[in-house]
């Protein structure tokens, strides 16, 4: 991880994806975006793509944080302009069914691909593993793919209804995420998209506590793997994720000051973050300045370029080649 002596290692959320015409023609191939992620081949080229093309640090597994519900027993389909739709569910009915499934079996095509991916980076190159938070595929499941109304979700949390399906999904998680490491992923990020959404007052059981939880059940079988966590909007409570533990590192969005993390997270654990994905659509001048900012306010410890979210479709490849270059020559 990059300190003051060298330019931090670069790599970007959804950095496999839409924004590459080469991954567009896979996509195209493939009869489905569920297919796609589970076609190992498949995997490993949209994977690879972005370190063939700019030369990342850090390759991460092209994958979705629905496949777990989808793998659990949930139809889950991605349609154009869109995005995800799940089928509607018996909350109490699906949980019974889903604790049956062998989720280690259905993701072998997962880490199949994996190995593949191994196989053919550079021992220079990470290889990130992933999952979603409990809380951010609860949303998903319960909203049906609605991702921005939070209503029934936090209804349910209210009610304490929604713990089955939360303990469940821990479990999906850990599981997913120690098979990802067994097959050979150097580190793993659960991402928290939607953890702003919890009620203050509930964010101890539904985002502290879960979280911590996961990073404790991987570490009991795997002491030193890296750990990324990325609580979108939830910063504040990063703190208390991190009490007692070494060896997690703490993505920040975009609207996180580089100053603020500098000084209330980075002296506590490495920082990930957090250029805004709109400044890079943007480039020039203000995009520099930001990066500039990011490397200068964060240079004193130890931390990773990235983005504050995911790199959008619509992001000029210019701008990308742009990015990398004026981090790897900050001095």
């Amino acid at each position: 991880m990059g300190t003051q002596e060298c330019p931090p290692p670069i790599w970007l959320m959804r950095q496999a994806g839409r924004y590459l015409p080469e991954y567009r023609k896979i996509r195209k191939t493939s009869s489905s975006f569920i297919d796609l992620c589970l076609t190992p081949n498949w995997v490993t080229e949209a994977t690879l793509q972005p370190i063939q093309r700019f030369g990342f640090d850090a390759a991460i597994l092209f994958s979705d944080i629905l496949l777990i519900p989808h793998l659990l027993g949930q139809d889950v389909s991605f349609e154009k302009g869109e995005g995800p739709k799940l089928s509607p569910i018996d909350l109490l009915g699906f949980i019974k069914d889903a604790y049956r499934v062998d989720l280690l079996e259905k993701s072998q095509p997962v880490f199949q691909a994996i190995k593949q991916i191994k196989s053919q980076l550079s021992n220079k190159t990470t290889l990130i593993g992933f999952a979603g938070s409990p809380w951010t595929i609860a949303t998903y499941m319960v909203e049906l793919g609605k991702s921005k109304d939070f209503s029934k979700v936090i209804d349910l949390a209210k009610a304490a209804d929604l713990d089955p399906l939360m303990s469940l999904l821990e479990d999906a998680v850990v599981t997913s995420l120690v098979g990802q490491i067994n097959a050979g992923v150097d580190v793993v990020q659960i991402f928290d998209s939607w953890a702003s959404a919890v009620p203050v007052q509930l964010r101890g059981k539904y985002v502290i506590q879960p979280a911590r939880n996961i990073i404790s059940r991987i570490r009991l079988e795997f002491p030193n793997i890296p750990i990324i966590y990325y609580g979108k909007g939830v910063s504040e409570i990063y703190p208390e994720i991190i009490k007692n533990f070494s060896g997690v590192c703490f993505g920040v969005d975009q609207h996180v000051s580089p100053k603020w993390a500098a000084e209330n997270l980075q002296t506590l654990a490495p920082v990930q973050g957090n250029l805004d994905p709109l400044l890079l659509i943007e480039g020039g001048a203000k995009m520099h300045q930001a990066i500039d900012e990011i490397l200068v306010e964060l240079s004193g410890g130890v931390f990773v370029f990235n983005l504050g979210h995911g790199i959008l479709p619509q992001t000029p490849l210019e701008h990308v080649y742009d990015l990398v270059e004026r981090v790897r020559c900050h001095k």
